[in-house]
């Protein structure tokens, strides 16, 4: 995570749309961010809640009021910055715009997205992307709008926003030519901020596994170069089937694209998947330079 950060922090001092007085303000941000890891320090009671095998309606109505009790003691008290959103087992990841942190509950820290064992190539690609989409929505549609406090405030010159638009508008127009299902296309405006961190994420993450000694070899494994095997480890994380009828729905309401086109819409912005992979201007799934999103 420490690692991705400090790739963060150089690739936002290079940008070369952003200004000088954002980049300020962008960095103080990263540098806020608090880290969350595995399980938080202090766990929750539910001695009150009663569950049987006998109703399932009672058990829902014992954990709603558990729930609603909970909330109401939060009543013109502090906020506790500890508290957690998701549970430890949960397999899943986040970024709070008002607290400016990532989360990374245990249940994500397993394999396919982290294995101890694993070489980085894999861990990096899994998990690093990961962190790294987690970051990058601090500095989405939506997460750009805080400050590093938490606060819903513009730090952004008005010349930086509108450049910024117009790169995430041609990340739209890509997202939005995937066909899921005949006739039907993938939102590109509902996924952007979701894009957006595939694609931020998957380029910091690479950034930051070109400087392990792992990155910096061409030693093969099972056959693969260090790079292939980033973006394999990628990709299997991704690895999902999904009936027809639930990504009619999703495709409506959820704001992360389909997981195929997670993967594919991110690799194609990337020069060095198509290095990796021997990809050629004629090979089918080619993206010229020209239209390539570039924004972090």
């Amino acid at each position: 995570m420490n690692n991705l950060q400090s790739v963060y922090r150089e690739r936002i001092k290079n940008l070369d749309w952003m200004s000088p007085a954002t980049k300020e303000k962008a960095l103080a941000k990263l540098d806020a961010f608090t880290k969350k890891i595995g399980y938080p320090d202090k766990w929750k009671k539910y001695d009150d809640v009663e569950i049987s095998k006998d109703s399932y309606f009672n058990n829902q109505l014992s954990i709603n009021k558990h729930n609603y009790n909970e909330m109401i003691k939060k009543a013109g008290k502090p906020v506790d910055k500890t508290e957690w959103g998701m549970t430890p087992p949960t397999v899943n990841a986040y970024y709070n715009p008002t607290f400016n942190e990532i989360v990374f509950p245990a249940g994500i820290l397993q394999f396919p997205f982290f294995d101890k064992d694993a070489d980085d190539a894999v861990n990096y690609g899994g998990i690093g992307m990961v962190i790294g989409h987690e970051m990058t929505h601090g500095f989405d549609d939506q997460g750009r709008q805080y400050d590093k406090d938490g606060n819903l405030k513009d730090w952004w010159t008005a010349e930086d926003a509108t450049k910024f638009k117009a790169r995430v508008q041609v990340m739209i127009n890509q997202y939005n030519q995937y066909t899921v299902l005949e006739g039907l296309h993938v939102n590109g405006a509902l996924t952007q901020g979701e894009n957006l961190a595939d694609n931020g994420g998957l380029a910091i993450a690479y950034q930051a596994f070109k400087n392990t000694p792992e990155g910096k070899s061409d030693t093969k494994i099972d056959g693969f170069t260090p790079d292939q095997r980033f973006f394999l480890g990628f990709a299997q994380i991704w690895r999902v089937k999904i009936r027809e009828e639930s990504q009619r729905t999703r495709i409506n309401v959820d704001p992360h694209s389909p997981p195929k086109y997670r993967v594919n819409g991110a690799v194609f912005n990337m020069p060095a998947f198509y290095q990796a992979f021997n990809i050629k201007p004629t090979d089918k799934l080619y993206r010229p330079d020209s239209i390539r999103v570039k924004v972090w």
